[in-house]
């Protein structure tokens, strides 16, 4: 259910019959409209919202106003009532925005404020925008919000803030462009002949010029006090004297009016003016509600009529409120004369606002109440809705407010609870929560859809431990728990635990099972699509794309992420009636890896771009690590190495951002970082082989490679991988290694370890997987004079990768493969075979094919060494740490002394004794010593 919107806010108070003329403000502020913000600060009662209404009534420019209040303080809310104001002018402002505003993970408001502040700039006239009790906002998104409209407002559009302090605005800079005009209290207070007009002309008192100058100067002019005053003055006899009377500054006066005007009113009607004062706007039947005594129709505007600070909200009349200043005494009041009441008078309001239908506004009120039970209530029956739009921004006021430990007694509420925590990683207290939601099945009205969901978040535990199987196991138990059709429940609930928990276990699946991860991902889109879930459909359909693409089915892959965008291009509406889109940027990225394999670059580009608009909504750190490493492969292509380092830099900030908890996903970013520097520093090698003899310009290019894959080499020793039995998945690094070993020219090991990775992505079907590694192979069997065998793992690849239109992973391993591609093509020419070798940039230098190249140490490598004979070729660190054995030093100490990690250490030890061809430090040092090494 979307929010409504308060139609009383989005309009300026209406004016009493006799309100003082103030031309001279009146035309202070005509000279404002021609900057970009007119500043009226000034304290309560000094008259801000009355001048600003009569203002707008000799106003030829369309203006917009809108009131703002506590419930406001939320950047999203903010927006929604911004963009609800500027649409009652019915100039096509803001078109769209209020869905997309309602859309689930809005992360990233930038993009609509660019829309909206080029729909301003494309106005003809003028308009006004009136924020009016700015005060009420301390987010600081929400001023940043406002910061980023001050700084791209066009001259046709004039913003006005009405507010009792100053906002936390760059206000200096538009002093000093001469684009702010300021109106203070000095400004707003009566001078004396405006005292005059008001006292004797408007309110009839026949006061003598003395006693109105008294009083101008008592209460300097501050237009509330000067209210109250006549208001006690009404029916006294000697006038003179009670205005002789007064002493003090103009605060105490206020308060001493203000008690002196209730003083007078019937008791009835003092009791009805404070218990309502708690209500930020009421009508007739919400006074009724709080006070629990029968209200007269009329008794408002009686009450406007009789000038006690009544505002009316609307031309009926039907919606007030009180005087900021009258009903912050009115409170006080109440909370002295009747403090055991107020908690009540809030129930009454709460149970008013939920039975209308305004649950934030009940829930507001239960806080007020001091009364949680009730707040978890209201939350609980909303929660729901607020999860299938996923609004974090409501989610984490209620969450914040309501004790973990009452969520007990409400199972629904703790159930979304920790759901909340975990997709916002705050682990430390969905940890602590757990418990919590374990101990509330016994309040539940569906006990076993509170155990699926236990045992499914339970499962995050193993999963942010990278134990895969041991997760996927608890993901199916729970879903085995919630069962299907007609035999699981349909509750909200129930439904989105089996979606967050299918949609979860499909994410795993791949690392276990890439059958089961599209099975699941096509139920889970159908699932999903039944119940309006627009998240639930965006990463089914990522899953089951990318599950095909896993097993190589690129086509099949392309017609699902194809039909996915067409199912939200096409315009997809949730339960509520609501048009939904979602983040597809995963989507667009995922297709567009798919066509940058099959060579289809201008698509690819193209794809890259719209992931990045729909992204830039939602800020999704997937879609942009994802996004990052196709743009850095693209930007490779055309020679853009710059631009690929920087691509290269924020996938490393991406990285590091992660919380170390979610080792999931910090390995996912690590990962593709750690292969992008690997193609980076190769492409940076064959371009040095290609380009015109510069001693000084080939340095500094060698001296690049060197240090991006020493920074791979270091993390591949910070995760002790197992050699002996290497992960076929994209977390395990495996791939990362045999890639940096042959970019090393280290084939020798390379080719060890993608014999092992081959046999593991057979294993478990990964053919794209398989393509990889069987390419990798026949290029480090070509370069160990294993010709024969490398032809075979080249034709494998070949016949896997051909009808689905595999390219990219051929041209991207450059001229070696374009030598071997060459070769069969001069033995066994093919369709196939012609268009991968047209795919290769025209300038690469081809190496002759029926010779391996020669191997080369990587820059940074000794060379003609004799520790070189007998085994691979040592490189620098290695001998550094060699040569640090040989003078005693302990890991510990060679770690300090080379500023490493003791893990990559002991990861360059091992590497030592496979190419030494020994079993322990004692053995190393004495076989490098027979070898001339030390």
């Amino acid at each position: 259910m979307a929010p409504v919107l308060l139609g009383n806010k989005l309009h300026p108070p209406v004016l009493a019959d006799h309100i003082i003329a103030r031309p001279q403000l009146l035309a202070l502020l005509d000279r404002g409209v021609g900057a970009k913000l007119i500043l009226i600060s000034s304290p309560a009662g000094t008259g801000k919202s009355t001048v600003l209404a009569d203002w707008l009534k000799q106003q030829n420019s369309p203006t917009a106003w809108l009131s703002l209040d506590r419930g406001d303080d939320t950047l999203g809310q903010f927006l929604l009532y911004l963009i609800g104001a500027l649409q009652t002018l019915g100039l096509g402002l803001g078109e769209g925005l209020s869905e997309l505003l309602r859309q689930p993970n809005i992360m990233n408001v930038e993009p609509l404020l660019i829309q909206l502040s080029n729909d301003f700039a494309r106005l003809e006239g003028r308009i006004v925008l009136i924020l009016d009790d700015y005060h009420f906002l301390s987010d600081p998104k929400i001023h940043r919000a406002v910061e980023f409209l001050l700084d791209h407002l066009p001259p046709q559009v004039c913003l006005v803030i009405a507010t009792r302090t100053d906002p936390p605005l760059s206000l200096s800079r538009l002093r000093v462009r001469n684009q702010l005009l300021e109106v203070r209290g000095t400004d707003l207070r009566f001078d004396l002949a405006e005292a005059t007009r008001f006292l004797n002309g408007s309110q009839g008192l026949g006061l003598s010029t003395t006693a109105v100058s008294h009083l101008e100067t008592q209460t300097e002019g501050w237009i509330a006090a000067l209210q109250l005053a006549a208001l006690s003055l009404t029916e006294r006899p000697d006038k003179e004297a009670f205005v002789r009377a007064f002493v003090g500054s103009h605060r105490f006066l206020v308060d001493y009016l203000v008690d002196e005007v209730l003083s007078r009113q019937p008791a009835a009607l003092k009791t009805f003016l404070q218990r309502t004062a708690i209500l930020e706007r009421f009508d007739t039947s919400l006074c009724e509600a709080v006070t629990g005594q029968p209200t007269d129709p009329g008794l408002l505007s009686q009450i406007e009529a009789a000038n006690l600070f009544l505002i009316p909200l609307d031309d009926e009349r039907r919606w007030y409120r009180f005087h900021h200043l009258f009903g912050e005494f009115l409170r006080h009041r109440l909370l002295a004369d009747e403090p055991d009441l107020v908690p009540e008078l809030h129930r009454r309001a709460s149970a008013w606002f939920e039975q209308a239908g305004w649950t934030d506004d009940a829930i507001r009120h239960a806080f007020l109440a001091g009364d949680d039970h009730l707040a978890a209530r209201l939350a609980t029956d909303t929660a729901a809705q607020l999860a299938v739009r996923w609004n974090t921004e409501q989610f984490t006021r209620y969450f914040q407010r309501i004790p973990v430990s009452l969520m007990l007694c409400y199972p629904r509420l703790c159930l979304y609870y920790c759901w909340f925590l975990v997709t916002t990683s705050q682990f430390d207290a969905f940890k602590a929560a757990l418990p919590t939601l374990k101990e509330s099945r016994a309040h539940s009205p569906e006990p076993q859809t509170i155990d699926a969901a236990f045992i499914s978040l339970q499962a995050y535990v193993c999963l942010h431990q990278l134990d895969f199987v041991n997760a996927a196991h608890a993901f199916q138990r729970a879903l085995d728990l919630l069962g299907s059709g007609e035999q699981g429940s349909s509750s909200v609930e129930a439904q989105l635990t089996r979606i967050g928990t299918a949609t979860t276990l499909s994410f795993i699946c791949p690392y276990i099972d890439l059958r089961r991860a599209a099975a699941l991902c096509s139920v889970n889109v159908a699932l999903s699509r039944q119940f309006g879930s627009s998240i639930g459909i965006v990463n089914g359909t990522v899953g089951l794309a990318r599950a095909n693409h896993q097993m190589g089915r690129l086509h099949e892959a392309e017609q699902v992420l194809e039909q996915g965008l067409f199912h939200f291009e096409s315009g997809s509406v949730d339960r509520a009636g609501t048009h939904r889109t979602g983040n597809v940027g995963e989507l667009h990225v995922s297709l567009g890896r798919l066509h940058y394999e099959k060579n289809q670059l201008g698509e690819a580009e193209a794809s890259v771009r719209r992931a990045r608009a729909s992204n830039e909504l939602y800020g999704s750190a997937a879609v942009l690590g994802y996004e990052l490493e196709l743009s850095l492969r693209l930007f490779l292509v055309h020679g853009q190495v710059e631009a690929a380092s920087a691509a290269l830099h924020r996938l490393d900030r991406l990285s590091a951002s992660v919380h170390r908890n979610d080792l999931l996903v910090k390995r996912t970013f690590e990962g593709m970082a750690m292969k992008s520097r690997v193609a980076l520093a190769v492409y940076l090698s064959q371009t040095a082989l290609t380009q015109p003899s510069d001693s000084q310009g080939n340095a500094q290019i060698d001296a690049q490679p060197s240090r991006l894959l020493a920074e791979v080499g270091d993390w591949l020793g910070s995760r002790e991988l197992d050699v002996a039995a290497p992960s076929g998945s994209s977390l395990g690094g495996h791939e990362i290694l045999a890639r940096w070993l042959l970019a090393r020219n280290e084939p020798g090991e390379a080719a060890l370890l993608l014999e092992r990775l081959i046999r593991a992505a057979q294993t478990e079907d990964r053919t794209d997987d398989l393509i990889q590694f069987l390419l990798l192979h026949a290029l480090a069997l070509h370069r160990t004079n294993r010709g024969e065998e490398s032809t075979q793992a080249l034709l494998r690849a070949l016949d896997l990768g051909e009808s689905e239109g595999y390219c990219r992973s051929f041209v991207d391993l450059g001229p070696g493969m374009q030598a071997l591609l060459t070769q069969r093509a001069g033995t066994r020419p093919t369709p196939y075979l012609a268009a991968l070798l047209a795919a290769f940039p025209n300038n690469t230098q081809l190496p002759a094919a029926s010779e391996p190249p020669r191997n080369e140490p990587a820059p940074g490598r000794g060379t003609g060494d004799p520790s070189e004979e007998g085994s691979e070729a040592f490189n620098a660190r290695e001998m550094e740490v060699l040569r640090l054995l040989e003078v005693g030093n302990t890991h510990k100490q060679i770690a300090r002394e080379l500023q490493l990690s003791p893990n990559t250490v002991r990861w360059y030890m091992k590497s030592l004794y496979v190419k030494l061809q020994v079993n322990n430090r004692t053995e190393a040092l004495s076989r490098a010593k027979d070898m001339g090494m030390v």
